[in-house]
């Protein structure tokens, strides 16, 4: 398993913030020594051309040639080895960095999308309490009409007001009716949604 792999229950776990901290010193560390390297290498084969321009002008014999070209060869072939073995690790870390970089966004946009749900549950909250009051006063004011509506019919069975009058008041009182049942049924559906997202 590698380290960003898991979590925070795992027993191999590493926080990805630590990930990075770990693989940052060595990564420097080994960028150093393969800048070094590729000095190194750049100064055998610097030294490879001299050897043969020694060659070239009679300064060494063949067989001087051949060992001190040998013995060069076989030091930067040991180098070319740790510059693979450094180029796979730096490889490897820059995977492991880049999975724990990704792994940081996306906890960190897990974050963001927790605080803007927690956001819209409160604002979804507000919003549920204050449209409950208003359906209350609905409600209440649905009662007064009611009960206003059967004053009014009483008045008219006593003869106290005129048929006319009757139908003229009822009329405005069924609008108002109409009005309130247009506000309540947009409401319940309204509170519904709040109720939706308070439940998420």
């Amino acid at each position: 398993m590698s380290h960003h792999e898991g979590s925070p229950r795992d027993e191999y776990y590493l926080d990805p913030k630590e990930v990075l901290s770990q693989y940052s010193v060595e990564w420097v560390s080994l960028r150093k020594s393969y800048e070094e390297l590729k000095e190194q290498l750049d100064q055998v084969k610097v030294e490879l051309t001299e050897i043969d321009q020694k060659l070239e002008s009679g300064k060494i014999k063949e067989h001087e040639h051949m060992a001190q070209y040998h013995e060069k060869w076989k030091i930067s072939t040991q180098m070319v080895q740790v510059k693979r073995e450094v180029e796979g690790r730096l490889y490897e870390i820059q995977r492991e960095i880049r999975a724990a970089n990704r792994q940081l966004r996306q906890q960190e946009e897990e974050r963001l999308r927790r605080e803007r749900l927690e956001q819209e549950k409160s604002n979804a909250m507000i919003e549920w309490m204050s449209l409950k009051q208003g359906f209350e006063l609905v409600d209440q004011k649905r009662r007064e009409i009611g009960a206003e509506m059967d004053r009014l019919e009483l008045q008219r069975r006593e003869g106290r007001i005129s048929d006319e009058e009757f139908r003229n008041v009822r009329v405005g009182q069924i609008g108002q009716l109409a009005e309130l049942a247009v506000v309540e049924s947009d409401v319940k559906r309204r509170l519904a949604e709040l109720l939706e997202i308070i439940r998420k």
